[in-house]
């Protein structure tokens, strides 16, 4: 609503200079004539008032056109000719976009002011199109709004309330079959009610993890939820590594650790946790029983750098550029039966990113992945050495 106002302010404010505009050509044109050194000074009076307007039409935000009664372009401001793909300062004899005549067109037949949002080339980008004609329907003002910033963050939020919604339908359903399986079996089949029990809790458990990733996700994606105090990672990494450790015994994974004492940086420490956490979760979920994990923090000049690998499943080359998506998942069904909930991997992203670093991914299918994450360093602590540890695929085997 509020930008709606905006438009509707910000259009009625254009039409107005430009009418002011053309009542001051008409009446340069038709006024008397007056001794030589007054017209002058009318001359230079009107050339000045002229020129004040065009300057606040060009530095309007919103694009602005001026139609004369055939549609034909009289003027536009820097704004309108960005957002139209138009070089240099000259119109060309006919605006090239159907959607912004047909609004004008519209308003200039009914004599109402129009409004509609529209595509437009170049770069396929979405216009809010707001026509409204001038006095005597002697031509039609129309404004121009980008919203395809906008209209991409509502395609976005639905998108993700739709796959919010589907995620926890599935294991809200699981939860009610298992519970009705429990009490028929209970009775009759104790073994089985045993059974659906312990399948009840892995699911209930899933339920809550993905509630937590949903809550994570929505406090790291606001940034004014980010602190910025001095943070030693090694501290951080250390208490994630000593929680994994259990689970990672109970499928005898061989979890190696080299934790760098020069590892500070600057930032959110709950947040940091998760991109620590999510990425050794990740790594332990996603390796088969009996495998690797590698986990290096290490100073590397400006950077801290925290390097997850393993030696599990790893992740198809086509799937790579999509592992950070939101939901997204290389097998769903192999993923949602360990326990994920396709958002870890999402948040570190965000996390990384929100303090000022990035995550990038090298895998081969078989073959294990390895996450590596940088963020800035805060000046040394303690005289770290700042050397990475010397570890690649040979090291592992």
């Amino acid at each position: 609503m509020t930008e709606a106002i905006l438009v509707a302010v910000t259009a009625a404010l254009a039409a107005a200079v430009i009418f002011l505009w053309l009542q001051l050509v008409r009446q340069r044109s038709t006024s008397r004539p007056l001794p030589r050194a007054p017209r002058a000074a009318i001359d230079e009076r009107l050339e000045r008032e002229r020129g004040r307007t065009l300057e606040v039409i060009d530095r309007l935000e919103e694009g602005v056109v001026v139609f004369n009664e055939v549609l034909l372009p009289l003027a536009a401001n820097r704004s309108a000719r960005r957002m139209l793909g138009v070089r240099g300062d000259s119109l060309p004899p006919r605006l090239n976009s159907e959607g912004v005549l047909s609004v004008a067109r519209r308003a200039l037949v009914e004599g109402a002011p129009a409004e509609e949002t529209v595509s437009v080339w170049p770069g396929r980008r979405s216009l809010r199109v707001r026509a409204v004609p001038l006095e005597d329907s002697d031509g039609i003002v129309v404004v121009l709004q980008d919203v395809t910033d906008e209209l991409r963050t509502q395609q976005v939020r639905r998108q993700f309330v739709a796959n919010a919604s589907h995620e926890l339908k599935s294991p809200v359903a699981s939860l009610q079959a298992l519970a009705e399986a429990i009490r028929e079996a209970v009775a009759d089949d104790p073994a089985a009610a045993k059974r659906f029990s312990e399948r009840l809790v892995f699911e209930a458990e899933r339920l809550g993890r993905l509630i937590a990733d949903l809550l994570d996700l929505s406090r790291v994606e606001d940034p004014s939820n980010i602190s910025t105090t001095a943070i030693d990672l090694s501290g951080v990494a250390r208490n994630v590594l000593e929680e994994a450790g259990r689970a990672a015994q109970a499928k005898r994974l061989a979890i190696t650790a080299q934790v760098s004492s020069d590892a500070w940086v600057r930032g959110d420490e709950q947040q940091l946790d998760l991109l620590v956490r999510n990425l050794v979760d990740n790594a332990v979920r996603y390796t088969q029983e009996g495998g690797s994990v590698w986990v290096d923090l290490f100073r590397e000049g400006d950077d801290v750098v925290l390097r997850v690998a393993d030696d599990g499943l790893g992740i198809p080359l086509q799937a790579q550029a999509r592992v950070f998506e939101r939901f997204y998942r290389v097998d769903e069904d192999r993923s949602r039966a360990r326990g994920g909930t396709g958002l870890g991997l999402s948040i570190v992203k965000h996390v990384a990113e929100l303090h000022g670093g990035h995550v990038t991914l090298q895998s081969e299918l078989g073959e294990g992945s390895t996450f590596t994450a940088r963020l800035p360093a805060l000046a040394t602590r303690n005289g770290g050495s700042g050397r990475a540890p010397a570890r690649d695929k040979a090291d592992r085997r």
